[in-house]
């Protein structure tokens, strides 16, 4: 027989792992595959080298959910410059898959200061080519390596947007991108803080630690973090933020194996800040929030609810969903598995895999989206969303607007440099207006209504009461006669 099944037969046996009758089941399996790369080597049209024809099968064997891939050579190398925060492409942020059946790739996100937002492309632009390469029948992983490339080069990007009905075409200037987006301000009126994290890098929890000792010299009211948009990154990040302010040995997220059993559990390393009683710390999320980020504000909440004595609350929209854990393990040919290895369990024994994360203070963005951006929100803005996404139970088998003022405004704020643009945008952000009315209840709550407030549920419905908007407003009929 030829070496290609040979090779293939010897993984039946590996470390007595399987049980006779699959062992045979594979070996049958294993000699068709073989049989089908000796008639294409030897009576296809061309010639070809089946060996080409390998990383693909195992590809398509291992994507058995959006997360699980096998990653070659080269898809290692971008994804080890991925985590470290910086890469040479053009700057955009992708959705976690790509259908092979759609026309084209939506943009999520612009990287703010990088070469596609000098070029002029924006969130909710629809890539439909790459330099001469139509995206139609393209997976991710073949759609990536286009946009990559050296420093210097040029990429031309066609894309569709609305409410244009002819294509544009952007050429863009590859460069140095740096993923991880920091922000911090000070809002003085308020005397609070401000950080934004555009995603988990390494020094992410020396960045928090940072502003909170900030926040604590200059006697704040309170902090706002803010993870919108952020889809996770380091895990190992997110367990160092909680520590911050969780107990040393605090569980923190632990993992169950396909039986429901314990397989692993990460619990707080260090001594947590110390933070003072006065000062609350407000997480805002939306459906763009995942992974890691998810991690974090779902320990917190869970902390808080439970112990009531950690004054962290989220608020904003019900996170993305995303409740499993990858390992990338190496293997042979310098590629590896992007593996789902398990289901992740909050240290109340929940899993937000497929529902994600409901924010004590549940505020929709009162921005009006455009409807490419709500079609976005409701294609690419969940995990339940995804093709083949994992259910938690798989293991066992018309207000009207001044559009015209509205575009007027949308206009000067694109003539600006991203980060004057930024802070405007910030500066009438409404989940962050609310948020600092938040603050403002939670002091009045604390200095006023002390038994109405005493824990953090309380504290939670207190505000609540107080606090109206986005929520059904209870009435009853008054009879006049």
């Amino acid at each position: 027989m030829k070496k290609y099944l040979l090779l293939f037969l010897s993984f039946s046996y590996l470390e007595g792992k399987i049980d006779t009758k699959k062992a045979l089941d594979y070996d049958t399996w294993l000699q068709t595959f073989g049989e089908v790369i000796n008639l294409f080597e030897n009576f296809y049209y061309k010639e070809i080298d089946p060996i080409n024809s390998m990383p693909l099968a195992i590809k398509a064997f291992a994507e058995q959910d959006p997360h699980t891939t096998y990653l070659n050579e080269k898809a290692c190398a971008e994804l080890n410059e991925k985590m470290s925060g910086e890469f040479c492409g053009i700057g955009v942020a992708l959705p976690g898959e790509n259908k092979k059946n759609e026309e084209f790739l939506p943009i999520i996100e612009i990287i703010p200061g990088g070469p596609a937002e000098k070029a002029g492309l924006k969130a909710g632009d629809k890539i439909i080519q790459i330099d001469n390469d139509i995206i139609k029948g393209l997976e991710l992983e073949e759609i990536m390596p286009k946009l990559r490339g050296e420093k210097g080069t040029k990429v031309a990007i066609k894309i569709m947007r609305a409410p244009l009905q002819d294509p544009l075409t952007i050429e863009v200037m590859r460069d140095i991108v740096k993923e991880e987006i920091v922000l911090a301000y000070f809002f003085q009126e308020h005397k609070v803080y401000y950080l934004l994290l555009s995603i988990f890098g390494e020094k992410s929890d020396t960045l928090v630690k940072k502003i909170i000792e900030k926040a604590i010299h200059k006697n704040a009211r309170g902090l706002i973090i803010d993870l919108r948009n952020n889809t996770g990154g380091l895990f190992d990040s997110a367990l160092e933020i909680a520590a911050l302010f969780l107990p040393k040995g605090s569980p923190v997220v632990s993992i169950k194996k396909r039986d429901g059993s314990l397989a692993s559990e990460w619990k707080t390393k260090h001594t947590p800040m110390t933070l003072p009683s006065t000062m609350p710390i407000f997480i805002v999320v939306n459906n763009y929030t995942a992974s890691s980020s998810e991690i974090l504000s779902g320990v917190l909440q869970s902390y808080a609810h439970q112990k009531n004595q950690l004054n962290v609350f989220v608020i904003g929209e019900e996170t993305f969903g995303k409740g499993s854990i990858q390992e990338v393990i190496p293997v042979g040919n310098k590629g590896a598995v992007k593996l789902t290895t398990g289901l992740y369990y909050l240290p109340d024994g929940k899993c937000i895999q497929g529902k994600g994360i409901i924010p004590d203070f549940v505020i929709e963005q009162r921005t009006p989206p455009t409807e490419t951006m709500q079609w976005l929100s409701k294609s690419y803005g969940k995990e339940s969303a995804l093709h083949g996404h994992i259910k938690q139970d798989d293991r066992t088998s018309n207000t009207k607007t001044d559009t015209s003022k509205q575009n007027s405004e949308k206009k000067n704020l694109e003539e600006m440099p991203w980060k004057e643009r930024r802070e405007e945008i910030l500066s009438n952000d409404y989940h962050i207006q609310n948020t600092l009315n938040l603050i403002n209840l939670f002091h009045a709550g604390r200095t006023h209504y002390e038994k109405e407030t005493k824990n953090h549920v309380k504290m939670i419905d207190f505000i609540k009461k107080q606090h109206v908007i986005d929520v059904p407003i209870k009435l009853e009929e008054v009879k006049l006669n």
